[in-house]
């Protein structure tokens, strides 16, 4: 099972109750600075007082993390809570769901070096978003 997939807007919807692609992004950020540290699940898991089991699911983004806990991890991460929703896009547009993977991909796009390939990427996205904004031809 791959456990590094990105968040995907089309796997869930914003949820006041189940895991969503905010907890997915949020876990995710968990994962890459507990690995950037070189701190263990077990480590984490051990001081939050829950199963390490339980802090995969966190990091997968399967289960919700309490605002307490988020706090104390980012305490333990050394980042502020606000690390967590670094990437994120505004909130106004994940609640009227007008989001998709683009949105993720794009700042991406702007990490590559620079190369014919990047231009490509950059130009094929631009002329999709073109595309959509002047609607069906006919």
């Amino acid at each position: 099972m791959n456990t590094n997939k990105a968040p995907s807007l089309t796997d869930s919807n914003v949820s006041a109750r189940k895991a969503d692609i905010v907890d997915k992004h949020v876990g995710n950020c968990i994962r890459e600075r507990r690995r950037e540290l070189q701190i263990s699940q077990q480590e984490i898991s051990d001081i939050l007082g829950v199963s390490y089991q339980q802090l995969q699911k966190y990091e997968n983004g399967n289960n919700r993390i309490s605002a307490g806990r988020l706090f104390l991890l980012a305490h333990i991460l050394k980042v502020d809570v606000g690390y967590f929703y670094q990437g994120l896009p505004p909130s106004e547009e994940l609640f009227r769901g007008k989001l998709d993977d683009l949105d993720f991909v794009m700042p991406e796009i702007n990490t590559l070096r620079p190369t014919s390939l990047r231009q490509a990427l950059t130009d094929l996205v631009h002329a999709i978003r073109e595309s959509e904004e002047k609607g069906p031809a006919g």
